[in-house]
């Protein structure tokens, strides 16, 4: 009796970035593939360079975060390099989050499009189609910054800070005890640190 050979199906993924502009991306994969094949797809198809952390996360129609599938090495069956896209994305209904770099929190949200059969001679995964033009990768560090309490000065303000001194890091503290530092003797000592006078008394 000829053994009978497992017909490879694939999936539609509607991947779609959480941004103000509509911007998303069809990807074309087997479901046999891992989620580490996936995340790299998703990254070439956004133009985005790989080397950041990476999760997964099992999901709901009200995009609500389930289950996480980390690119950390974790083992078990919570590890991006061995769990497949079949288990996260099961039927019509499925739906999945993947957030890229987790300080810049990107965000996308995933949907099944449809299923089928795999063609041969296509190699897979398989972008089918893009809207939308994604921000560069890097466009949130304005947002970073302000959310730790620093403000990003422009070119202008680094290299003019108004009084004929040039502001070296924009942090107002630091900047103040640089100049206060380049306002001392022409020898770069301050005239507090002039003198060993006194250095007795603190022996």
């Amino acid at each position: 009796m000829a053994s009978e050979m497992k017909e490879s199906k694939t999936a539609k993924l509607r991947v779609i970035l959480d941004t103000e502009q509509d911007v998303y991306r069809d990807i074309e994969i087997s479901i046999d593939s891992t989620l580490l094949h996936f995340h790299n797809a998703i990254l070439d198809a956004f133009g985005w360079a790989p080397g950041e952390m990476a999760s997964f996360f099992e999901s709901d129609e009200n995009w609500d975060k389930g289950k996480e599938y980390s690119l950390m090495d974790i083992g078990g069956d919570a590890d991006m390099t061995v769990v497949k896209v079949e288990a996260i994305i099961q039927d019509t209904d499925s739906r999945a989050v993947y957030v890229y770099d987790f300080l810049r929190m990107w965000c996308f949200f995933i949907e099944p499009v449809s299923f089928g059969e795999a063609e041969p001679n296509i190699a897979y995964p398989q972008l089918c189609f893009e809207h939308g033009t994604p921000p560069s990768f890097d466009s949130k560090d304005g947002d970073l910054a302000e959310g730790m309490g620093f403000e990003m000065p422009d070119e202008e303000e680094l290299n003019d800070s108004g009084d004929g001194k040039p502001e070296r890091t924009g942090d107002p503290e630091i900047d103040a005890y640089l100049d206060d530092q380049e306002g001392g003797d022409d020898d770069g000592w301050r005239e507090d640190h002039a003198s060993l006078d006194g250095l007795d008394e603190l022996m």
